[in-house]
């Protein structure tokens, strides 16, 4: 009975359509803000002594947000490749590994808003392998530090995020994701270029001007 509803993403709002038979029309995605920052991508592997390059996962470690298998096809791809990656892990929760990967990873746990952004702007790329999200926010995050995506193809919104942004790529299965992580690690210049891509979009769709429009558009209708 409400008279409109607010949505965080595109797909959010198509879920619901779906769903419930909401009208489009009384509806818009508004999003939050996000206020942008600076951070130096090599503090963060000075003060922790990392030589080699890392990709960085943020937030709950769990099965449903997909650190499992973020684990599994990490040790494969080391295993396969013979390169030298780590990996980074800031948030909460145990994180289920193979013993092998055990010692090529770095877990601070809950860290200040300034090593997060750090870590992430040093890090190769910010992998993110969930399938249910409603918002992509540490992604966002990440783009702000110039840093591109690595996500799960299932992850609808995470998808969508990062195809709008042409800040990333995503995976189905262990193959594609060994193919685009070394696509990342062999090419610096279309890292730089998507990390660049993520900050822009984030800067013109996720500033605080740019929600308070969307949102008194819709307030206004």
């Amino acid at each position: 009975h409400v008279r409109g509803y607010c949505f965080n993403t595109a797909p959010e709002r198509e879920l619901a359509v779906r769903l419930y038979g909401i009208d489009p029309a009384r509806s818009a995605v508004v999003g939050l803000g996000l206020e942008p920052f600076d951070a130096d991508p090599r503090a963060f592997a000075a003060r922790h002594g990392l030589t080699q390059p890392y990709v960085i996962y943020s937030g709950r470690r769990e099965t449903l947000k997909g650190t499992p298998l973020l684990c599994a096809y990490l040790d494969t791809f080391r295993a396969r490749t013979g390169r030298d990656v780590k990996i980074v892990f800031t948030g909460s929760g145990q994180i289920e590994a193979p013993e092998s990967l055990r010692e090529h990873m770095l877990d601070v746990g809950f860290v200040s808003e300034q090593e997060k952004h750090e870590a992430m702007a040093g890090a190769v790329a910010f992998i993110h392998p969930s399938v249910n999200e409603s918002l992509g926010i540490v992604l966002l995050a990440s783009w702000l530090a110039r840093t591109p995506a690595l996500v799960h193809a299932k992850g609808v919104v995470l998808r969508d995020q990062t195809h709008r942004a042409g800040a990333g790529l995503w995976f189905k299965n262990y193959p594609e994701f060994e193919a685009a992580l070394a696509l990342l690690l062999d090419r610096p210049e279309t890292r730089r270029a998507l990390g660049e891509s993520g900050r822009r979009f984030v800067l013109e769709e996720y500033a605080w001007p740019a929600v308070e429009r969307r949102l008194f558009e819709l307030v206004d209708r």
